[in-house]
């Protein structure tokens, strides 16, 4: 998508789902880690889309194969694809990451993130974060080769059991997304949204 077509599409969600509030962190990765987010930015994606699902009064989240069973969950990211706009790539993305298909209510956050590893360059990132609510399917990911489960979770279980797990990971990548939903669940306090 074209830079200036973005930057509409930006707009028109602004007044669509709100004004999102703008959040910044920097974050050291491993080098692991970091030479995906090199891979993604050099296929010309510095971003993703993160989707906060609601459901029955909690909140739909998934873990990987690389971390199952390890406690650590998180909310259903992912990229958009070449001319896909964000709310299209945040529907399709929980619909592939969850099984279900979503209502987007809400543009809760932008996220940017400095990552940065060793001596080498530092890479802009952007989290475009979402509140949605279930409206159909069932809980099971379509992309079981990249997704381990889907759970569900409160806010109390994501902020005090998932949340110190991230953090005590040693990956800056979830020290980012604890971050982040922390960043989420003030944001939603802020415009007095209760789940």
């Amino acid at each position: 998508m074209a830079h200036e077509d973005f930057h509409e599409e930006l707009a028109t969600l602004h007044k669509q789902y709100g004004i999102p509030r703008r959040v910044e962190f920097a974050m050291e990765m491993i080098p692991e880690e970091f030479a995906l987010v090199q891979r993604s930015v050099e296929r010309g994606r510095c971003h993703d889309v993160t989707i906060f699902i609601r459901h029955q009064g909690q909140f739909v989240v998934i873990d990987k194969h690389a971390y199952a069973k390890t406690g650590i969950v998180r909310a259903p990211s992912g990229g958009s694809m070449p001319s896909e706009g964000l709310i299209t790539a945040a529907k399709r993305e929980a619909r592939e990451e969850t099984g279900f298909d979503v209502e987007i209510e809400r543009f809760v956050l932008e996220s940017h993130v400095l990552l940065s590893c060793c001596d080498q360059p530092s890479v802009p990132w952007v989290s475009y974060v979402f509140l949605a609510r279930v409206i159909g399917g069932q809980l099971g990911a379509e992309d079981v080769r990249e997704i381990s489960g889907v759970h569900l979770r409160t806010r109390h279980e994501l902020l005090k059991d998932v949340g110190p797990l991230m953090l005590a990971s040693g990956l800056g990548g979830f020290k980012y997304r604890a971050k982040m939903t922390e960043a989420f669940f003030e944001e939603l306090d802020a415009q007095g949204i209760v789940i």
